[in-house]
């Protein structure tokens, strides 16, 4: 399905939209992508914007496992719309129950101070296999995301930095180009966002990810600079911390010119599943 059609969702009346369903054939994917709800719920809050405001952040909760199979209903609070910020709240329902909540905040065009982090070295994507030729698309799991370029930096490849517990970097860009749109970009980006982000959690335990519950708890993003969900994007993250069952996680997003345009930072779950027993440390 392409992304046009995932974030392309259906007015059912004032402040209430339906987004499409998504159903693989393996049935591989039981549960709703985090990145299909997420995308669609700024979808559904931006439908009820004013253009001249662009969204710069949104903080969501996954509350429910989706189901992958039943259209998720969006149901959009106007909690306030002032001359330079408006906010919106969005619940995600299926089966009568909320499965995603998230709030987003808009802001009118603006200018103020400007400075950024410098991009961090990375081999460019050119260079890398991504996950097609690396054969991860054979499985059903990843077929709905084979509009998108992904490559992830081998580990040996990755530049340490000194006191950073957990990294890995991933380039990535939709195959085909976009329209002129920026709600579309950012929305793709949101969508996509999801992805591989509890990935840099588990780089430095690749036995005991075979053996650990994943799933997103929370999603927050920043949109810092306008960008192309077309062009190469590096995704630079890194975990600072994983305890309890749970990890957490960040990533900052780069243009190829070196420009930060937006900024995430997730918890997930990483528990052990029942019968695993840990390794002694």
């Amino acid at each position: 399905m392409a992304i046009e059609e995932i974030l392309d969702l259906e007015q059912l009346e004032v402040n209430i939209y339906r987004g499409g369903v998504f159903s693989p054939e393996s049935g591989f994917l039981q549960r709703t992508f985090g990145g299909h709800v997420a995308g669609q719920s700024l979808v559904s809050a931006v439908r009820t914007v004013d253009p001249k405001f662009q969204v710069h952040s949104l903080h969501g909760y996954f509350l429910r496992p989706g189901d992958a199979r039943a259209p998720s209903v969006y149901l959009v609070e106007r909690i306030r719309d002032g001359g330079s910020f408006c906010t919106r709240r969005v619940s995600a329902i299926q089966h009568g129950q909320t499965i995603f909540s998230m709030s987003a905040s808009f802001q009118a065009d603006q200018s103020g101070i400007e400075h950024q982090d410098a991009m961090p070295a990375a081999p460019g994507p050119d260079d890398l296999p991504g996950f097609r030729s690396g054969g991860a698309f054979d499985d059903a799991g990843f077929a709905q995301f084979a509009e998108w370029d992904v490559r992830i930096v081998p580990r040996d490849r990755v530049a340490k930095v000194a006191g950073k517990a957990s990294q890995q970097q991933v380039w990535f860009r939709h195959r085909d180009p976009l329209p002129d749109d920026s709600v579309l970009h950012i929305c793709a980006l949101a969508y996509l966002s999801d992805l591989t982000l509890l990935g840099s959690a588990q780089v430095n335990h690749l036995e005991e990810r075979k053996h650990l519950n994943i799933a997103s708890l929370d999603h927050a993003m920043w949109f810092m600079r306008p960008f192309r969900a077309d062009e190469w994007l590096l995704y630079d993250q890194s975990s600072p911390s994983a305890c309890g069952g749970r990890a957490l996680t960040q990533g900052k997003l780069f243009n190829q010119y070196g420009e930060m345009v937006a900024a995430v930072m997730q918890e997930g779950l990483t528990r052990y599943q029942r019968d695993f027993v840990p390794p002694t440390k």
